[in-house]
């Protein structure tokens, strides 16, 4: 069976691949490739944030007593990236190729350490606490996901 950690991982690499296709499409010169790309990676961004905040945090705390832990910190991480990837999304607009390599760069440092404290630490909780829920909790987070067009395979 698939775990939490083994889903959630796999739409994190997922989000990473579409950033890629924007960091290539902007090396040669393709702006308007790039921008389609960046709106498929703030799409899948925004739908993974609220796949968690709605659904896997939630039944975390409830299941667990936890309120102010990792998810109260894993929050307050996606507010911080909502406002990087507005800003990202506003420079590539502008086709402003400094401001957008500025945020993207600070964006991917955080996305990178985010999803370190995601997979080594909260989803492998949540695997542990929600093991009862999993069956129905995966079709529920891939329906979020799906929904938004971003599937994790």
């Amino acid at each position: 069976m698939q775990t939490i950690t083994d889903f959630l991982s796999a739409d994190h690499r997922s989000c990473d691949e579409l950033l890629v296709a924007v960091e290539h499409a902007l090396a040669d010169g393709k702006w308007e490739f790039a921008q389609a790309a960046f709106a498929r990676f703030h799409d899948g961004m925004l739908h993974h944030f609220s796949a968690e905040e709605s659904l896997l945090f939630p039944l975390f705390e409830q299941s667990t007593g936890i309120h102010r832990g990792p998810t109260q910190v894993m929050r307050a991480e996606h507010a911080q990236m909502r406002q990087l990837l507005d800003a990202a999304a506003a420079a590539l607009a502008a086709r402003d190729a400094d401001d957008y390599a500025g945020n993207a760069e600070t964006l991917l440092i955080m996305m990178q350490q985010h999803n370190v404290k995601e997979e080594n630490v909260l989803y492998p909780m949540c695997d542990q606490h929600l093991a009862a829920q999993t069956p129905t909790l995966l079709p529920e987070l891939q329906q979020v996901l799906a929904a938004h067009g971003e599937v994790a395979p």
